[in-house]
C-alpha cells in the first residue's frame, strides 16, 4: 500500500505584482524554491511528484529566439541530479507577461542518508526578465 512521507511547498510569492524589481539575471539559473522531504520510514520505491510555477515580464519588444526554462534539480545547485525541465519560447507570443509551470516526477530515488530528499527549481532565461510573481514549488514523497 503507497504511504505519504512528505509534502512540502516553498513559496516566494503567492500573488502577481506587476510593480516588482525583482530581476531574473539573462542566462543565469536562479534558484526560486527548496523544498526539503522527510522520507524516514520509507520502504521500497521512494516516489516524490512536484508542481511548479513563476512568472515573469519580458522587456517589449517580444524576440522570437527568447527562451525561458523550468528546471528541478536533486540537491541545491545545478550540479545536483537533474530531475525535471520544461522549456518554453515566446514565438508569436503577444503578451510579455509569461507564465512558466511545471509538473514532473522522480521515481525510484535513492534512499538519502540524512532522510531528507532535497530539491531546487530553478528558473532561467535567455534575455533579463522581472520576477513579478507568482512563485510556487511544491513536493510530495511517497514509497511503496
Amino acid at each position: 500500500m503507497t504511504q505519504l512521507l512528505d509534502a512540502r511547498t516553498s513559496q516566494n510569492k503567492s500573488y502577481s505584482d506587476l510593480e516588482s524589481t525583482t530581476i531574473l539575471p539573462a542566462n543565469t539559473p536562479t534558484p526560486i524554491g527548496v523544498v526539503g522531504l522527510n522520507v524516514s520510514g520509507a520502504s521500497g520505491v521512494i516516489r516524490v511528484q512536484f508542481t511548479g510555477i513563476a512568472e515573469l515580464k519580458l522587456p517589449e519588444p517580444l524576440t522570437i529566439d527568447t527562451v525561458m526554462v523550468i528546471i528541478i534539480v536533486r540537491g541545491t545547485d545545478l550540479t545536483g541530479v537533474p530531475v525535471a525541465n520544461a522549456i518554453y519560447g515566446t514565438g508569436n507570443t503577444v503578451s510579455p507577461i509569461q507564465v512558466v509551470t511545471i509538473n514532473a516526477s522522480d521515481y525510484n530515488v535513492p534512499y538519502p542518508p540524512t532522510n531528507e530528499l532535497i530539491y531546487t527549481l530553478f528558473l532561467f532565461c535567455t534575455i533579463e526578465a522581472t520576477r513579478i510573481g507568482i512563485e510556487s514549488f511544491n513536493a510530495i514523497a511517497f514509497s511503496d
